[in-house]
């Protein structure tokens, strides 16, 4: 082909065509970005005050016009923003960017160190005693979502019972206890072992008001009993305790 001056003609033809090709798209593509930026950009669902002080410096990191604009990065730039579970970034013609934001929804406090959302997804916060109030969850890592249904059945359970969920503790070896707190501010500890969760939850919401009424307040319920539960009375000694069971 070097030897082929028709062949070398042909050749640099292409070059050069591909070449002016090449320049008139980057052109082109500077041209409709020149003539097509964003002239509104609208955010909706950011409404927790961390979320809102990051969006301002992420909007103004945005790079490209409505042709140019990377809409994955983009999406990508704002999920990593504080409280941000899902970006849903859009272009909407003319000349509108539409950015829809998901917020994380926090259930729980996980191990002192990060929130737990309510899809059972930990999220990690800036200042973590702004929230401490919330129910503290301590579990080993990996078991998120299995603490956060299990979580859903206490709080179920001491709806009723006019209590809510102050704590929960896994073990390494997957036995869970719960603290469950009054109206009366006090607290007690059940004890729901590894097995037979549903039925002993379900035994404590049914016994727990009649111990009440009959022993006093109860600050500790072990319901590792195949036929009852351990109750512990507020107020007397640790080895003082008495046994309720079904009739």
């Amino acid at each position: 082909m070097w030897n082929d001056p028709t062949a070398l003609n042909r050749l640099t033809r292409l070059i050069l065509v591909a070449t002016l090709l090449f320049a008139l798209w980057i052109l082109g593509r500077a041209t409709a970005e020149s003539l097509a930026p964003f002239w509104q950009i609208t955010v909706a669902g950011a409404s927790h005050e961390e979320t809102r002080a990051a969006v301002k410096p992420a909007l103004r990191h945005l790079r490209g016009g409505f042709f140019a604009l990377d809409l994955e990065g983009a999406q990508r730039d704002f999920e990593r923003l504080p409280w941000v579970r899902h970006a849903d970034i859009r272009r909407v013609w003319p000349g509108r960017l539409a950015i829809a934001i998901e917020e994380h929804q926090a259930a729980a406090a996980w191990n002192d160190r990060a929130l737990l959302n309510t899809h059972g997804e930990v999220f990690p916060v800036a200042a973590m005693d702004k929230y401490l109030g919330l129910p503290r969850l301590y579990a080993p890592d990996g078991t998120e979502r299995e603490t956060a249904r299990r979580y859903g059945e206490f709080v179920a359970v001491a709806k009723p019972l006019g209590m809510r969920v102050e704590q929960v503790v896994v073990t390494t070896r997957q036995s869970w206890r719960v603290r469950l707190q009054g109206a009366d501010a006090n607290s007690v500890v059940v004890e729901l072992g590894r097995d037979h969760m549903d039925e002993r939850l379900a035994r404590f919401a049914r016994f727990y008001p009649l111990a009440v009424a009959t022993l006093g307040p109860i600050s500790r319920a072990d319901m590792r009993y195949p036929n009852g539960f351990a109750a512990q009375i507020k107020g007397r000694l640790a080895n003082t305790s008495l046994k309720v069971k079904k009739a």
